[in-house]
C-alpha cells in the first residue's frame, strides 16, 4: 500500500550510488587538478574559509589523491552510512521529500568521515577535493532519484488503467485519517476509489474528497466495477465480527487486504507490525535509540567528540591553567551520576567550585525544587534569571565564567568519546536527584545522557523540574538524527548568551 521498494530498484541504486560515488571521486580529481586558478571571488571566498587556491595545489598529483587506500575508504564508508540512514528502505522514504533528506544525509556524514579519517592519516589530501567532491556526489545521487520520481509519475498518469484501484472500508475517523495519511504518503501507483459503510447517512457522501459508494454488503460489486485490487480496513473495535466477515469477504475477491487497528491507546512512535505463524503482533518498540540509529548515533558522537576536543584542544588548555592558578585542587571534577537505564558512571567537568565546597547547600536547592516543582516566577521575588542557585558562595571567580558560557561542561567530551554519554541527551542526574523522582520522572532515564538537549536550548534553567522532564520525554519520543542537529546548531548560541545558566 505504502512506498515499497523493488528487489530490482534496490540493487540498481546500491550499484549506482556505489559506482557513481567512485567515479566523482576521480571526475573531482581530475578537476581540480586541471582546472587551474579560480575566478578571483571565488578566491577570496576560499582563502576565508581556509581552503588553498591557485595553482599551488599542482603538487599533488592524482596518484597521491588517489590511493587505493582512498577508494577502498569511499567503497565501505558510503554503503555503510546509506544503511544507517535507510535509504533503500521504502518505508522510511515515504515522499521523494523524504528519500532526498535521507540521501543527502548520508552523504554529508560519508564526506565528513572520510574527511576525518584522511585528515588523520592521509594529511597532503586537498581540502578543495572535498568541496569538488561532495558537490559532484550530491548531484549525481540526488538527480537520479529525482529523474526516477518524474519518470514514474508521468508513466502513471498516461497508463492510470494500470494504477492498483483502492477502497477504505469505514468512513469514520480511522479511515478518513488513513485517507489523508495516504494522500500524503502513498506512492504514485495506487488510484484511491471511495470509503464503503454501513452507515446509511454517510453514504453518497464526501469525505477527505472522497465519496462513500455503498454499505458493506456491496463490497462485491463495487470491487467488480472498480476492479479493486487493495483495501484498506479501518472499522471500529465495537465491529469485530463485521471485520472478520468483510475481511474474509475482500480476501476471497483476490483483493489485497490491510487492516488499520482501532487502537488508539497503542499509538506509541516506535510501534511496528510484526507477526508469527500468521498471527499478526503489534511491537511497541523500546524507547530511545536502538539498533542502526544506536550504532549511527555512537559513531557520529565517537567522531564529532574527537574532532571538538582536538579543535579545542587551547581552549581547553588556557581553562585548566587559569583553575589551577586561582585555587588549589584538582582542574577536573568528577561527580557520580545516574545515566541511562539508571546505571551509575564518573561524570568529568572543570572545577568551578572551592575543593571544600559543601554540596548539601545544593542538595537541600535541588530537593526543593523537585518536591515543589517550583517555576522562575514562584522563586523570582529578588530578580533571579534562573532556577539554578544563584551568588553561590563555593564558586570561584573562574568557576562563575566558564559556567555562565557552560566551558565547564566541555570535558565530558571524554565522558562521550568513553560511550557513557552522548552529544545529545537528557543531562544525567544526580544520586540524590533520581531518588526525588515520581514514577513517570525516571522515563528520562531511558536515553543515554547528553552534553547538552532540548530542554537546554529551549528552557535552560527557566522552567520547573516537571517541564524539564517534559521536554526531555519529548526528546525521547523524537531521537532523530535530524533533531540532533538543530539541537547541536542551536547549543552554542544558548551557551553564548547564556540565558538561564547559574
Amino acid at each position: 500500500m505504502l512506498r515499497r521498494f523493488s528487489t530490482k530498484r534496490v540493487l540498481t541504486f546500491l550499484v549506482l550510488d556505489c559506482f557513481g560515488t567512485l567515479a566523482m571521486l576521480l571526475l573531482s580529481a581530475t578537476l581540480r587538478d586541471e582546472l587551474g586558478d579560480l575566478p578571483l571571488p571565488l578566491v577570496n571566498l576560499a582563502k576565508a574559509l581556509g581552503i588553498s587556491t591557485g595553482r599551488p595545489w599542482v603538487a599533488v598529483t592524482l596518484d597521491d589523491v588517489l590511493s587505493p587506500q582512498v577508494f577502498i575508504l569511499v567503497a565501505l564508508i558510503w554503503p555503510f552510512f546509506f544503511m544507517v540512514f535507510s535509504v533503500y528502505d521504502g518505508r522510511h522514504n515515504e515522499t521523494l521529500g523524504a528519500e532526498l533528506r535521507n540521501v543527502f544525509l548520508a552523504i554529508c556524514v560519508s564526506t565528513m568521515t572520510l574527511a576525518g579519517i584522511l585528515y588523520l592519516t592521509y594529511r597532503e589530501t586537498p581540502r578543495m577535493l572535498f568541496v569538488i567532491f561532495f558537490a559532484l556526489d550530491a548531484i549525481l545521487l540526488l538527480s537520479s532519484r529525482v529523474m526516477l520520481w518524474a519518470y514514474r509519475r508521468s508513466r502513471n498518469g498516461q497508463r492510470r488503467a494500470q494504477r492498483r484501484a483502492i477502497i477504505v472500508v469505514g468512513a469514520g475517523p480511522v479511515g478518513r485519517n488513513v485517507i489523508r495519511q495516504l494522500k500524503k504518503y502513498a506512492w504514485t501507483d495506487i488510484d484511491l476509489i471511495g470509503y464503503v459503510d454501513d452507515d446509511l447517512d454517510k453514504t453518497g457522501q464526501e469525505f477527505e474528497g472522497l465519496p462513500v459508494l455503498g454499505a458493506l454488503d456491496e463490497i462485491p460489486a463495487l470491487v467488480k466495477t472498480y476492479d479493486v485490487k487493495g483495501a484498506v480496513v479501518a472499522l471500529p473495535l465495537r465491529a469485530h465480527r463485521r471485520l472478520v466477515d468483510t475481511c474474509r469477504t475482500l480476501q476471497r475477491l483476490s483483493v489485497r487486504v490491510e487492516v488499520i487497528p482501532d487502537l488508539f491507546a497503542l499509538s506509541f512512535p516506535s510501534a511496528t507490525l510484526d507477526g508469527f505463524g500468521g498471527i499478526p503482533v503489534i511491537d511497541l518498540g523500546q524507547q530511545g535509540a536502538y539498533g542502526w540509529q544506536r550504532l549511527s548515533k555512537r559513531v557520529f558522537d565517537t567522531i564529532v567528540a574527537s574532532l571538538v576536543l582536538l579543535l579545542l584542544s587551547p581552549l581547553l588548555l588556557a581553562v585548566a591553567i587559569l583553575i589551577k592558578i586561582e585555587s588549589p585542587g584538582p582542574i577536573i571534577y568528577r561527580q557520580d551520576r545516574i545515566g541511562e537505564n539508571g546505571c551509575s558512571f564518573e561524570m568529568f567537568k572543570f572545577r568551578s567550585m572551592r575543593v571544600d565546597a559543601d554540596p548539601d547547600l545544593h542538595k537541600a536547592h535541588v530537593t526543593r525544587l523537585i518536591r515543589q516543582n517550583l517555576s522562575l516566577e514562584q522563586v523570582n521575588s529578588n530578580g533571579r534569571r534562573s532556577l539554578k542557585l544563584e551568588d553561590d558562595p563555593r564558586v570561584t571567580r573562574i568557576g562563575r565564567i566558564i559556567r555562565r558560557t557552560s566551558v565547564d561542561e566541555l570535558p565530558q567530551l571524554f565522558n562521550v568519546v568513553r560511550g557513557e554519554m552522548s552529544l545529545v541527551g537528557p543531562r544525567p542526574a544526580l544520586p540524590y536527584e533520581v531518588q526525588l523522582y515520581k514514577d513517570w520522572h525516571k522515563r528520562r532515564l531511558e536515553a543515554v545522557p547528553g552534553i547538552t538537549g532540548w530542554w537546554q536550548v529551549k528552557g535552560r534553567n527557566r522552567v520547573s523540574f516537571d517541564e524539564m522532564v517534559r521536554m526531555d520525554i519529548h526528546y525521547i519520543e523524537r531521537m532523530s538524527f535530524w533533531l540532533d542537529l538543530r539541537i547541536l546548531l542551536l547549543t552554542p548560541w544558548a551557551a553564548i548568551t547564556g540565558k538561564g545558566a547559574g
